[in-house]
């Protein structure tokens, strides 16, 4: 499966990126750090990368998804990762990055965490 993302804002003010897929090397991998890129350029401060229709990742997509978690901390926002199950949340356990970034079962959870957070301007 080709790998595309969806960008969608939810209250309140919430930048939700939809990644489904498989985040491997290869071009198409750089399209998510490009849209939390865009996101942070745009002034979004609180980000959840949605991983549910993920089905596959590999070291490069481990290493793209703390690319953007460090991108994010640098602008002064918050980057949360919801909905990664099986296979691909094991990878993150395996390589111990569940440890520095904060994993949600899903994205409704991610932004009740997010609500109750305030962001640095």
């Amino acid at each position: 499966m080709v790998l595309s993302l969806t960008v969608q804002k939810r209250e309140p003010d919430v930048t939700v990126i939809e990644v489904s897929g498989r985040i491997t090397i290869g071009r198409e991998s750089g399209q998510l750090d490009a849209a939390v890129i865009k996101a942070l350029d745009e002034g979004a401060r609180k980000l959840i990368v949605d991983l549910t229709h993920v089905t596959f990742i590999d070291s490069t997509g481990i290493g793209i998804v703390a690319y953007c978690f460090g991108k994010a901390s640098k602008a002064g926002a918050q980057l949360h990762v919801a909905g990664a199950n099986g296979k691909v949340m094991e990878v993150f356990e395996i390589t111990h990055i569940d440890q520095v970034i904060r994993f949600f079962p899903n994205v409704d959870s991610a932004c009740e965490a997010l609500a109750n957070t305030v962001s640095a301007k």
